[in-house]
């Protein structure tokens, strides 16, 4: 069975959702894209794979997921649990919280690597009682229950913060405008990669010059935006070409290029290889 995560949690009026998953097998998988995501293991182990590496979890460990992050939760085991909160990235962004703690995670987003914390029982416990604010009766506020909720939220984000600052004790506290760039960049990239592959789009969104776009990007990551754009799009292709029965010009289509002929050569030179022979590969 293959699940959205956001399929098991519960909703937070105009700021997210909250929930605990249990009860898996070994079989199941849970999809993760598309917003902030803090995910706690309470027991058990599970694979957690993105486009870049694997991961195992294991208890009392954090991970969090930023708007340009995808990945999948999969072979769990039969005793895993954990405790998940989703935020709405507009949410996010005003939040006091929000720029503190995006600080601390910029250095695992420029080495492409999962913000994965693993935190000591006291911190466990302490980081529990927080999420567990965050329950149905939550809803049973009324008048005062939107500010409680962006307490709440907020509480949240310093407290994670703090958790990575402690292991991260080079970072600085305040996050540069740069990096905020950074972060409006990739969120703009996840939403707009298909349609849009030149780096003038990007600059044109975000009110500054594309020169200005490509050395915080180089800077950030030491990869170009055009090398953003193109592993995206490549991972996007490879994952319809397996995943799917959908022919190679529709795929193309899909992807934004003009024709099949275009994306063909855009695939070789990422992969090395035809969109019809990585298809083809798993009969061989």
């Amino acid at each position: 069975m293959n699940i959205a995560l956001l399929e098991i949690l519960y909703k937070i009026p105009n700021a997210g959702s909250y929930g605990d998953g249990a009860g898996f097998s070994s079989l199941d998988t849970i999809t993760i894209a598309k917003g902030f995501f803090f995910i706690f293991v309470k027991n058990g182990t599970a694979l957690l794979s993105d486009t870049h590496r694997c991961y195992r979890l294991k208890k009392e460990e954090l991970v969090i997921f930023t708007p340009s992050l995808t990945a999948t939760l999969h072979e769990m085991s039969t005793d895993f649990e954990f405790a998940a909160i989703y935020l709405v990235p507009e949410y996010f962004d005003s939040l006091p919280g929000g720029q503190p703690l995006y600080n601390q995670l910029s250095e695992f987003i420029r080495s492409d690597r999962l913000p994965l914390l693993s935190l000591k029982p006291e911190k466990s416990r302490y980081l529990l009682q927080t999420f567990a604010l965050f329950t149905s009766e939550l809803k049973g506020f009324k008048l005062y229950m939107n500010g409680i909720a962006r307490h709440l939220c907020s509480l949240l984000l310093l407290q994670v913060a703090d958790s990575f600052g402690q292991s991260n004790r080079h970072m600085p506290t305040y996050i540069k405008r740069s990096g905020e760039i950074f972060r409006r960049f990739r969120k703009l990239l996840m939403d707009n990669y298909k349609q849009h592959h030149d780096i003038g789009f990007y600059a044109d969104e975000l009110n500054i010059s594309t020169a200005y776009l490509s050395r915080i990007v180089k800077k950030t990551t030491g990869k170009t935006v055009r090398f953003h754009i193109s592993e995206l799009i490549s991972a996007d292709a490879r994952r319809l070409l397996d995943c799917t029965d959908l022919d190679i010009k529709e795929i193309a289509s899909q992807l934004g290029f003009s024709d099949q002929s275009v994306f063909g050569k855009f695939f070789v030179k990422k992969n090395g290889i035809s969109p019809l022979k990585f298809r083809m590969r798993k009969n061989a």
